[in-house]
């Protein structure tokens, strides 16, 4: 009997101390982040021209200047894809975005992966089945 008690509190602590489930394409992306050794950069220099491409609710690809990021935000930014909640981001500086300080569309900036042209097509195309790519 006490060893059936010991199996369920070791799984309740196991249920309470792992990190909360995301979706498929999430982990896909954080995966590759992590497998990729991708570098971390601490700012995006922006333009007037800058545009994402929105990959699931904690990530997107900014395009600014003519450079790609992959961007993970802290927590889940629905604003993206959500017209109704749209807002106005934060900045120190209107010419850069820095981690951990300024946001976009109101999500706050965790990280920030510079990519070159080919990593930025993988990325857009993790998930997708063999013959399905964009």
């Amino acid at each position: 009997m006490r060893l059936w008690y010991l199996g369920g509190a070791m799984i309740a602590v196991v249920a309470c101390s792992s990190t909360p489930p995301v979706a498929g394409d999430t982990q896909a992306l954080r995966d590759y982040a992590e497998v990729g050794e991708l570098e971390e950069a601490e700012y995006i220099r922006t333009s007037g021209q800058d545009s994402w491409t929105y990959l699931s609710d904690y990530f997107v690809i900014f395009e600014s200047r003519n450079k790609e990021y992959l961007v993970e935000f802290r927590r889940p930014c629905r604003e993206l894809h959500d017209n109704r909640i749209i807002k106005a981001d934060h900045r120190h500086d209107p010419h850069r975005m820095r981690v951990n300080e300024d946001t976009l569309r109101g999500c706050r900036i965790g990280k920030i992966y510079p990519l070159t042209k080919g990593q930025a097509i993988e990325v857009r195309n993790l998930g997708d089945a063999p013959g399905q790519g964009n």
